[in-house]
């Protein structure tokens, strides 16, 4: 029962990009047009469940939009997880479809351990195996949303002078930039933000010594584009750091994309979680 219930509240917050005061491209109001008409043809019997919808969808607007009106569906998507505690319940049910890759290379173990973001993060920055040795590194972090991941030391506290490129389709507010930038600046490093799609990033080949996304493959677009993307940014011997909620995502990153001989690790474990998580290396 609450399974379905939760499933209305992601219905919900796709939708919520409707709102002309949030300021978002045509093509993502329209595409929220279409989800608010299919969650619009619920069964009526799921009003049964309208309060623990409202319930949730209060709590994540409350921590998650604040004051603010420029939010992106990830940022609320990523609260609602954090909030209801849906990462086990949506095992089968998230709305990131699983990716449509073929199966993924025998030829790499996906480890059944629970994956940690800030782990994942430490270990795609980490000194061997990337361009720099032990040196500063360049980021670029796509899908900062907020960037209010700073805060949870994605980028610290080990990494002194390394150099940080925020990348999202929406701007955050300014007052939030500037807060993230100045945590940067108390723990060593820098950060900036630049607006772009990820689909078509402006960076030249071979840029950054890391990439890193969280929460961030499963939008409106190919991944595979995306991860493509993010490959041709990435310097030779450079990581790449995910933390997904699509469960098979390691199909398309290492499966079509990076390969198998790519792989630093790859963290799965199912029973818990429908996060997916792991680091590659451009070879």
């Amino acid at each position: 029962m609450k399974g379905v219930a939760l499933v209305a509240t992601l219905l919900v917050i796709v939708a919520i990009p409707l709102g002309s005061s949030l300021n978002l491209p045509a093509h993502e109001s329209r595409r929220s047009a279409k989800l608010l008409s299919s969650a619009s043809a619920l069964p009526q019997h799921l009003n049964v469940y309208h309060q623990t919808t409202a319930d949730v969808l209060t709590a994540i607007t409350t921590t998650t939009t604040a004051t603010t009106t420029n939010v992106s569906r990830r940022n609320l998507l990523h609260d609602f997880f954090r909030i209801s505690g849906a990462y086990g319940v949506l095992l089968t049910m998230s709305p990131c479809t699983p990716a449509s890759a073929s199966a993924s290379d025998s030829a790499y173990v996906v480890d059944k351990v629970e994956p940690d973001e800030v782990d994942t993060y430490a270990e795609a920055q980490r000194g061997n195996g990337t361009v720099n040795g032990n040196g500063p590194l360049r980021i670029l972090w796509v899908g900062a949303g907020d960037m209010k991941g700073v805060f949870k030391n994605l980028f610290g506290p080990d990494n002194t002078g390394n150099d940080v490129i925020a990348v999202d389709l929406i701007r955050p507010d300014a007052k939030d930039i500037h807060a993230a930038s100045e945590y940067a600046k108390e723990h060593g490093y820098t950060v900036g933000f630049e607006q772009g799609d990820a689909e078509q990033m402006k960076f030249k080949d071979e840029t950054f010594d890391v990439v890193v996304c969280s929460m961030f493959l499963c939008q409106d677009f190919n991944p595979e584009i995306v991860v493509s993307e993010i490959r041709r940014v990435l310097k030779y011997g450079g990581r790449f750091g995910f933390f997904e909620h699509v469960e098979d995502i390691d199909k398309i990153i290492v499966g079509k994309i990076f390969g198998k001989d790519s792989v630093i690790r790859v963290q799965h474990y199912p029973e818990m979680t429908n996060i997916m998580a792991g680091v590659v290396r451009k070879v």
